[in-house]
């Protein structure tokens, strides 16, 4: 049994759908719990009890997204624990569970903790974990004290005469190597593989000799001979599962699919099982509804394989509270339903292909064009009309009906209510209250920033200044040619740049970022003229604008107006082309307004 403690949140506004998770180490895991709280005009109270290993507990307060509002933590002194337990483990979750504590990497705390932990009781250093986030922190602070106070400890290694646990030996031999002391590290390897041959280490350069294999059937035996010397565990695991990937991507090649489905089903990680058995169920299943299927059948019993998996009771992650590991199972329950829905629908299922996308779209709050316009087109095939009618009915009000929904919707409507002259007065009635919800969104993301200034290589070699174009409307697409969201939107971003092809007023400017290799312009280059893209390139090669602009990911746009203010920033894709159309040109339109919500 553990202690109570009690938490008092004061002038803390209350919120539906809001949330509490008390988070606490059991041992060397993060332990994530909801926790029931008590709301009152004061604020909201909590009397949580903490359990018997723990001396250390954050509590977070959190909305429906998961985005933090408020919380609070507390060291708990128990007798019988090592001294100054709680530090180390409010030491170990800056260092490396800020993400999902709500909390900012803080390293130079976290030394500090770690250092005042360690001077109390220094056997803090025979535990591997401790060790690590320590040099990890120091490292990254660049504390030269405690790195050198490190150091010294792990040279206390070296001596013949002292037996170091193989999990703390794997740790010094990391450590040395990442604080730059080679020799010192080479040293302990060698320490490792002699006392313990079977080490995390001598399997990690397993994966080196796998990875030089030639043929798939000698990657099968080297995976094979790996499970029989080694036995399967937690910490290897990933590891037989990584062969098994690479195996398995290889077989795809060769479209081996009787063997990809063997091998998908030696995976150990049954998420990573699932992921796999959905992967191959769409590629076999068509990829949506314009190609014939590969292997039909297979397709539907590897996504069947899929969704039993997520219902198959798969183990909690710890650092996940049940409310929170039942939204991720139901996200990708959405997903591989998908795929399910696909294969009964290839199958002339088509009512079961109904209610499985319904859930689908349904859990995906809608967002996703291509799963939409699936939906009704099952609806379409299962004769369930009117419920197709309201469906597009919402998509259209709401902006996000394509134009393949628009024509099924126009054809059952036509035919079966009123002749198409009303039909067209109705379509753009609900258009119309879309196009009014959009511009107030759009007003909402109006921004005064001024823009930073830059010079640029185009693909001819030469330089182009942000500055030239200084009372125009520019727009700055940051892309790359291995992301598969940028060259997702391009067709829909070409539309754009064909429309305001003859407004010398407004111009595009193509941020290549982020690549890595070499000839990085001329595969650029190639990557457009093949597509016919008629987009002006410059080449961030030092990724120095993408960095200035504060990018963290992409693809992201910027509109900017005549006076180099920024205006607009819209980031990623979200799959409708007709969606990217209309929000770019409201933003530029808008831009070029001065921020006025009617079009000219």
């Amino acid at each position: 049994a553990g202690e109570m403690v009690n938490v008092d949140l004061k002038g803390l506004e209350i919120k539906d759908n809001m949330h509490m998770v008390a988070f606490s180490f059991n041992g060397k895991d993060l332990i994530a719990k909801e926790v029931f709280y008590m709301a009152d005009k004061d604020g909201i109270h909590v009397s949580l009890p903490v359990p018997s290993e723990t001396n250390w507990i954050r509590l977070l307060i959190a909305d429906e997204d998961n985005q933090p509002l408020a919380e609070d933590n507390k060291v708990v002194i128990k007798a019988g624990a090592p001294a100054k337990a709680g530090q180390i483990e409010k030491a170990t979750a800056l260092s490396f569970y800020t993400s999902p504590l709500g909390l900012k990497r803080d390293n130079a705390a976290a030394t500090a903790l770690y250092r005042e932990a360690i001077q109390a009781n220094p056997e803090w250093l025979k535990n591997p974990e401790v060790l690590l986030g320590y040099s990890n922190a120091a490292k990254a602070s660049k504390s030269t004290d405690d790195l050198n106070l490190i150091k010294k400890h792990l040279h206390t290694f070296e001596s013949k005469k002292i037996v170091v646990p193989a999990d703390l030996l794997v740790s010094a031999v990391r450590i040395s190597k990442a604080i730059g002391d080679t020799a010192l590290s080479l040293f302990l390897r060698k320490k490792l593989d002699k006392a313990y041959p079977k080490s995390v280490m001598a399997q990690e350069d397993q994966l080196v000799v796998f990875d030089k294999t030639k043929s798939v059937g000698d990657k099968i035996a080297f995976r094979n001979k790996f499970k029989s010397t080694y036995g399967m565990n937690d910490l290897n695991a990933s590891y037989f599962d990584k062969m098994t990937n690479a195996i398995i991507q290889e077989l795809s090649i060769m479209k081996d699919w009787n063997k990809v489905e063997a091998n998908i089903n030696q995976l150990i990680d049954p998420m990573g099982r699932a992921r796999q058995d959905n992967e191959y169920a769409w590629t076999l299943a068509g990829e949506g509804l314009d190609k014939d299927p590969l292997n039909l059948d297979m397709a539907a019993r590897l996504s069947l394989a899929s969704l039993n998996t997520l219902t198959s009771g798969i183990k909690k992650p710890a650092v996940l509270t049940k409310q929170e590991w039942d939204k991720v199972l139901d996200n990708y329950r959405a997903q591989y339903g998908d795929t399910y829905a696909l294969t009964l629908y290839r199958q002339g299922k088509y009512n079961e292909a109904v209610d499985h996308q319904s859930f689908s779209v349904k859990n995906m709050n809608y967002s996703d064009p291509e799963m939409n316009e699936r939906l009704v087109v099952y609806m379409d095939k299962a004769g369930q009309q009117d419920a197709l009618l309201a469906f597009v009915d919402q998509m259209i009000e709401s902006g996000q009906a394509t134009g393949k929904m628009k024509e099924i919707h126009k054809r059952i409507w036509s035919t079966d209510k009123t002749p198409e002259q009303l039909y067209n007065q109705y379509v753009t009635k609900l258009e119309a209250t879309a196009k009014e919800r959009k511009l107030n969104e759009v007003k909402a993301k109006w921004m005064d920033i001024p823009a930073v200034s830059f010079t640029l290589k185009n693909l001819n070699g030469e330089d182009v200044s942000l500055a030239d174009y200084k009372g125009k409307t520019v727009i700055l697409d940051f892309w790359a040619t291995w992301c598969g969201p940028c060259k997702a939107s391009f067709p829909g971003m070409k539309q754009v740049v064909e429309h305001y092809a003859q407004d010398k007023d407004v111009v595009f400017l193509f941020v290549d970022t982020w690549e890595t290799g070499e000839n990085i312009p001329g595969r650029v280059s190639n990557f457009i003229k093949d597509n016919n893209y008629p987009f002006p390139v410059v080449m961030d090669s030092k990724n120095e604008v993408v960095t200035s602009y504060k990018v963290d990911g992409i693809p992201t746009k910027f509109i900017i107006d005549k006076d180099q203010k920024i205006r607009f920033k819209a980031i990623g894709y979200s799959g409708s082309a007709e969606s990217l159309f209309e929000e770019l040109t409201t933003m530029i339109e808008m831009t070029q307004n001065g921020g006025t919500l009617q079009k000219s």
